[in-house]
């Protein structure tokens, strides 16, 4: 029999929560009513910049209900989210592009026969279809050209022996051999390459492979009638280019013998078709070895038959303008170079010229201005100049992170991406006005959304994006999204995302301050004794050691002070030794250092934090790691007379830098010895800021653990967090794969930001030392509740019975010696959501709703409960 006991307490508390949070709200309405409006706008971005998102958007919502709403409109999208439409495409997908006529949208998707294309009519008809092949070129009246590989694996293979066969080559310095597997690679790729055409989706296909050719890239006129295609025919060394009538599969050749050619693109509306171009000379004849010859650019002139030539490497055409872009290497110094596009047009001329790394140059469509990134100090920028070199050049971006991709809409706009790899946000740029908007969001007031790929409509009033817009960078999948700069989004949807965001929001602090109420003053008492002074001395004495890596002499140098500040803490630690199987070490072995803080009530229960403290081999790490190390050994100090219910291990890895070695050696030895860790923090690059906002992001794999830190940070501290769901390639990874989604932790800003990420010059001055003591702050808050509260249950079961409508949830009881009850939260057919408590572990439940998400959790005897939920699927009958 279970027993089900009522939840008259929790229903009080939320009914007085709620009576507080109305009384809240009617004194800010009075407030602001007596507020001019730009005195409230003013107070609401204060508010948005300390965290203090529910004033913020309140004001916001007085704003925009108000007579000068219009003024403030554009603002308030632009903070709280995206200010134009946003169009999900696909779930999953990379390699975007717009067709050339810009009807289509396309993309490439892994699916169960291999990689396929899809092409989504963006006409009106929104209809999609797939496409088993790659180079998808959309012709005239829907027809479809793409090409296929029959055989990947032997091409795959065969591209293994020939790259073997190279290698041999050159050590042997047989060039007969090297020309041999390159032919034999090439016959291959000519016997498994199809050109297939289709009259529209779902027509049949047709072969227009010519014979005998290697076909390589293929792009078709703006017609659709012709196509361009670079092919290597038997007996050939380079690729040459061809064309070849779409309707009949008739083909000519377009270059001559004596060049080859890549990189192929249409120029000035179609006239012009513009490659990669380079003399016949593939052997130097002294010594019979493939020669560096320098690279030319050609652009045909498809209606007079003209080949003009200009020295340097293609860069860029313009799409309508008749101008292309150029590079030249020269003694350690890069030049980019404009030209016309043929005889007797303007001539070649020098736009820069500079030894500083230069990258992702491109011209504006009608070719009146290029645009490139440029590292002048210690992050890229982006940089603009008129494409004839009159005028100045003009710096575009201003952002401590690097800037890169620039990518024009039309003469005077281009978009380009903030931030490092791991994630970018994209940005648009005003040329004339100086002007910049952030572009795309998923309008949350937390989760970040990583962006990794850009493409420009031919019009230059949509873009394709993908992007992570859930937050979610575990999973493999990343959705496509169109942006339609011509379509904003309307008042009433702003006022829905701004409602959606305070009712967020507002359940998050409620949730918060119901898990704290039974800590929270002894909390606030340890976080309140964390040292800035202490803070930065930690990392002033680890920065001296200078590189960290763990074949520098600093590494060991780190351990032993490590080790040494652990003790003055009061604690009794230990070097966890080890020598990486073949990995140069110094001193022969490296070692974690480990800090034990035992548990009152259950011992055998493990809480880690962890940060790694060695660094890269060309730098000291101030950033990466030694802040996050910094973190930990403040947390450790404070919580050093603290003990809590369930142990606490403070852990100094090593080796991250080189491949995770220190933690994956912890997590080996702790299922080596059956340590039973049921939840971990991990801090990584806490120190960088890119303004004077004190924010950062928490990483995680584990929801439970995301909230309490959100509120650990707000409650205890002056950190604003984000969140992303992320793990990969940090020492959370270690864990993650041993003992499943216990992780959390707080990462860099936000995600990876800082322009000295993994630099010689990420130092000590670059380090925001008070964000690294809020860091601080908040992890010893989130240790504190954690190793307070009941871990997450295991096994949860929910099994169909025979009688109708009955389903009996079983689960293993707690760990935890002090259990008082479980919650049990479920969804019923006829009534939503509610809670039972239990006292045993299993009940037998009636009407629960098919697909739907049941959730236990313990709470002890003093009235803690989980810090997570044990969740399992409902069974449809």
């Amino acid at each position: 029999m279970n027993a089900v006991r009522s939840l008259t307490l929790p229903l009080l508390l939320i009914l007085f929560t709620s009576a507080s949070a109305l009384a809240q709200e009617d004194g800010m309405h009075d407030m602001l009513h007596a507020s001019a409006p730009d005195e409230i706008y003013q107070g609401a971005l204060d508010d948005w910049h300390e965290g203090h998102y529910p004033q913020a958007l309140h004001a916001f919502r007085h704003l925009l209900e108000g007579e000068e709403a219009g003024r403030f409109f554009e603002r308030i999208a632009l903070k709280t989210g995206e200010l134009y439409r946003v169009t999900e495409l696909s779930e999953d997908g990379t390699d975007i592009r717009f067709s050339d006529d810009g009807r289509y949208a396309i993309w490439q998707r892994e699916g169960e026969g291999g990689m396929r294309t899809w092409v989504h009519d963006l006409s009106g008809s929104s209809e999609s279809f797939a496409v088993e092949g790659e180079d998808v070129q959309l012709l005239a009246g829907g027809a479809v050209i793409y090409r296929r590989v029959a055989d990947n694996q032997a091409v795959r293979s065969a591209g293994e022996v020939r790259d073997e066969a190279i290698e041999q080559a050159r050590a042997e310095s047989n060039w007969d051999l090297w020309r041999s597997a390159q032919a034999d690679y090439d016959a291959v790729v000519r016997s498994n390459t199809l050109l297939l055409y289709r009259e529209g989706p779902g027509a049949p296909e047709r072969v227009l492979t010519p014979q005998g050719y290697a076909i390589g890239e293929v792009i078709s006129s703006p017609d659709g009638q012709t196509l361009y295609f670079t092919g290597q025919q038997e007996g050939e060394t380079y690729p040459l280019v061809y064309t070849m009538e779409a309707g009949n599969g008739q083909v000519r050749t377009l270059t001559g013998q004596d060049s080859y050619e890549s990189e192929m693109r249409l120029a000035g509306g179609g006239r012009f078709l513009v490659f990669g171009y380079q003399e016949q000379n593939p052997f130097d004849p002294s010594s019979d070895a493939p020669a560096q010859t320098p690279g030319w650019t050609g652009a045909y002139d498809l209606q007079t038959g003209g080949l003009f030539k200009a020295e340097g490497e293609l860069v860029d055409a313009s799409r309508e303008g008749e101008r292309m872009l150029l590079s030249r290497e020269s003694d350690g110094a890069t030049s980019l170079l404009t030209s016309g596009l043929r005889v007797g047009g303007p001539a070649v001329t020098e736009i820069t010229s500079t030894d500083l790394p230069l990258t992702d140059a491109t011209l504006s469509p009608g070719g009146t201005r290029v645009a490139y990134a440029l590292q002048a100090e210690d992050d890229y920028e982006i940089y603009a100049h008129n494409a004839d070199g009159s005028g100045e050049r003009k710096r575009v971006s201003r952002e401590l992170q690097h800037d890169r991709f620039p990518a024009f809409l039309d003469e005077d706009r281009l978009v380009a991406a903030k931030g490092e790899g791991r994630h970018r946000r994209s940005f648009l740029y005003n040329l004339q006005s100086g002007e910049l908007q952030k572009l795309f969001h998923n309008n949350t007031l937390r989760t970040i959304a990583p962006e990794y790929e850009w493409a420009v409509h031919p019009d230059g009033d949509r873009l394709l994006i993908v992007a992570e817009r859930d937050g979610d960078t575990i999973s493999p999948e990343r959705g496509v999204y169109l942006l339609d700069l011509s379509e904003r989004i309307t008042q009433e949807e702003l006022l829905a995302r701004i409602n959606r965001n305070m009712e967020q929001e507002e359940a998050l602090r409620t949730k918060g301050d119901r898990l704290y109420e039974q800590i929270a003053d002894r909390v606030s008492q340890v976080t309140g004794q964390i040292s800035l002074r202490r803070i930065y001395r930690y990392e002033e004495d680890l920065y001296r050691f200078d590189s960290k890596y763990i074949t520098q002499p600093g590494n060991d140098k780190a351990a032993e002070y490590i080790y040494e500040a652990f003790q003055s803490f009061g604690y009794e630690p230990d070097y966890q030794w080890f020598s990486p199987e073949g990995r140069e070490v110094y001193g022969g072995r490296t070692a974690n250092v480990l800090a034990r803080l035992e548990g009152t009530t259950h011992p055998e229960l493990v809480y880690v934090i962890s940060s790694h403290y060695d660094s890269v081999e060309r730098g000291p790490g101030a950033d990466d790691n030694t802040s996050g190390t910094a973190a930990l050994l403040e947390a450790a100090r404070v919580l050093a007379d603290h003990p809590m219910p369930a142990t606490i291990i403070f852990a100094a890895f090593t080796g991250e830098e080189a491949g995770l070695l220190g933690s994956r050696e912890f997590v080996r030895q702790a299922q080596e010895s059956g340590m039973q860790i049921v939840g971990a923090l991990n801090n990584d690059m806490v120190g960088f800021a890119n303004n004077a906002r004190l924010d950062n992001t928490i990483r995680y794999s584990n929801p439970g653990i995301r909230d309490i830190q959100h509120n650990a940070a707000r409650k205890f501290s002056r950190l604003v967090t984000y969140d992303a769901l992320y793990y990969k390639f940090t020492d959370a990874h270690a864990y993650y794969e041993a003992y499943g989604d216990i992780v959390g932790g707080i990462g860099s800003y936000p995600v990876l930001g800082s322009p000295f990420y993994h630099q010689a010059n990420d130092n000590l001055e670059t380090i925001n030392h008070q964000l690294v003591a809020e860091v601080s702050k908040t992890t010893a808050a989130t240790l504190m509740l954690l190793a307070s509260s009941p871990s997450r249950l295991a096994d949860l079961q929910v099994q169909t019975l025979q009688s109708a409508d009955q389903y009996r949830l079983s689960w293993d009881a707690s760990p935890e010696s002090d259990i008082d009850h479980y919650l049990v939260e479920y969804e019923s057919d006829q009534a939503g959501v509610q809670t039972a408590t239990v006292e045993g572990t299993e009940i037998t439940l009636e009407d629960l709703a098919p697909g739907s998400e049941v959730r236990v959790k313990a709470v002890n005897r003093h009235g803690m409960e989980g810090w997570d939920w044990a969740r399992a699927g409902v069974p449809a009958r």
